[in-house]
């Protein structure tokens, strides 16, 4: 109901509002007719008054010329010029809508008189035989003043009074159009502000009284008091808008009583789900404490046998004699069975304090020292496989900061990469080489060789949780990543390149010690 009796003041005020708009148009309208013809007849009134004034201008002129000889064309030439001009823009004004009627003939007639008026003038300015300078001046005068036996003075006068008459009528028909517009606004301006002060009025005390039960009832349900209601009755709008309130209200109280009951039901559960998951976690925690007690007795059951292997590879050392084969078998015996037992240790120190990772020792390193032993134990791996293993010598002792054993196990990952995929009579060479402010330690081989988005992915961080499909490319596995963070250990980078002949390069580039500094 409301909204019924809002349309009807809504479409009244509108109705009132078009109704002042189209008077204002037709207002506007009019007095633009008005403006119109007052600018017509005003101009007109201006052309009338200049040609008259010219024409007197022209009559000077002449008589002038005939009391003195005086004669100046160009006086009379502009001047007959303006004459032409201002009546051809009369003619064009009395075409124009709103001119006054009857003004055509009167134009015409002025149009000829000048016309007739140049024609004397330039017929007096031929000397004439018999005729005296008295006959040419009434000659030229009447033919200024006379045309068809009328007055043109007359004829001017009258026009001009005519148009001033007709300027001033339509000057009054708009200042009368304006003023009824005026009247007309403002007669609608107060039934607008009337009609609107009545209905702010009779709105207000409708919809005060359930708007503030309202706005009470919504503060009460958000305070969490779903027991308030908004006590509105009838048919209109808000009434309807109470009784939703209400009944929303009556199942808040409802909804709010099962929350409870599943509230309580939630609780029993998580203190089931809580105990639960603290039962998982001591299993967990004794899982763990299980996996490190296994590193542990496995680490110290690897340490025994290595040990022994050791002691017996030293054992046959001291006690042999003639035997140069054997003695260099067993030293190398004894150097893997030795990094063995450091893998062994690393497996122990990992048991220890659960963290993974290699311990690094890092100090004066001369190149050569530590490259020898390494290809030497890997020449029998190079023999059972056809492949020639070479160690270029370099001229210099180069030096850098590392860690011997890891630096070792780098070397042997790609010393064993290139010997397993290096082809039966292949070669295999290890050399050192200056690259600006490092040493590269290099290895080239003469293998398949890897494709570059193959060794892209090896050395991509993520590449330990690629699938092993994807990290083994070439049967490469995770040795070279092992050798990578070796190699970030030591603050340098493993560099993988294809040979042009074929092959691959692995390059461990290390930071070149200065000179001075005492080896490891």
């Amino acid at each position: 109901m409301v909204r019924h009796r809002l349309l009807v003041v809504f479409a009244l005020v509108a109705a009132l509002a078009l109704a002042q708009s189209l008077f204002v148009w037709w207002a506007a309208a009019s007095a633009a007719h008005h403006a119109e013809r007052s600018v017509v007849a005003t101009r007109m009134l201006a052309e009338y008054l200049a040609l008259s004034a010219n024409k007197q201008r022209l009559k000077v002129w002449f008589a002038q010329r005939m009391l003195t000889g005086d004669d100046d064309p160009q006086a009379r030439q502009r001047l007959e010029s303006a004459m032409q001009v201002s009546v051809a823009e009369l003619r064009r004004l009395a075409l124009a809508p709103g001119a006054p009627p009857g003004e055509t003939a009167d134009i015409e007639l002025v149009a000829s008189n000048v016309a007739m008026l140049q024609a004397a003038l330039a017929a007096s300015e031929r000397p004439q035989i018999g005729l005296a300078p008295d006959r040419q001046w009434r000659t030229v005068m009447r033919a200024f003043d006379e045309l068809a036996g009328r007055d043109m003075r007359e004829l001017l006068g009258t026009a001009v009074s005519r148009v001033e008459a007709a300027s001033r009528a339509e000057s009054a028909a708009q200042a009368a159009v304006l003023a009824r517009v005026r009247l007309a606004n403002l007669l609608l301006a107060v039934l607008v502000l009337l009609v609107a002060g009545l209905s702010v009025a009779y709105f207000l005390r409708r919809i005060d009284r359930p708007v503030a039960r309202l706005g009470q009832l919504s503060a009460a349900l958000a305070a969490g008091d779903f027991t308030a209601r908004s006590g509105l009755t009838g048919q209109d709008e808000f009434a309807r808008i109470g009784s939703l309130l209400d009944s929303m209200a009556a199942r808040l109280t409802e909804a709010q009583a099962r929350s409870r009951g599943l509230q309580e039901r939630l609780g029993l559960l998580v203190s089931e789900r809580t105990r639960a998951v603290s039962q998982a976690y001591q299993s967990v925690l004794a899982l763990e404490a299980g996996r490190r007690q296994f590193f542990a007795e496995l680490s110290h059951e690897l340490r025994t046998p290595v040990t022994v292997i050791r002691g017996e590879a030293d054992l046959a050392l001291r006690a042999r004699a003639g035997w140069p084969e054997s003695a260099e078998a067993l030293q190398r015996i004894t150097a893997a069975a030795a990094e063995l037992g450091a893998r062994v240790q690393d497996l122990l120190d990992a048991a220890r304090s659960g963290r993974v990772g290699y311990a690094f020792r890092l100090g004066p390193l001369a190149l050569p020292a530590m490259v020898r032993p390494a290809v030497e134990q890997m020449q029998v791996l190079a023999q059972c496989r056809g492949v020639h293993l070479v160690f270029v010598e370099p001229a210099a002792s180069p030096r850098v900061e590392a860690d011997p054993e890891r630096l070792r196990q780098a070397l042997v990952i790609l010393l064993d990469n290139a010997l397993r995929h290096s082809p039966a009579g292949g070669r295999v060479q290890v050399l050192i080489a200056a690259e600006g402010e490092h040493w590269a330690l290099r290895v080239e081989d003469e293998g398949p060789g890897m494709s570059d988005a193959a060794i892209e992915q090896t050395l991509e961080p993520q590449a330990w949780s690629m699938p092993r499909a994807a990290r083994d490319e070439g049967g490469l596995g995770v040795g070279l990543l092992i050798a990578q963070r070796i190699l970030e250990a030591h603050r340098g980078s493993l560099d993988l390149v294809r040979r042009p002949e074929g092959g691959l390069r692995a390059s461990l580039l290390l930071q070149a010690l200065p000179e001075g500094a005492r080896e490891s």
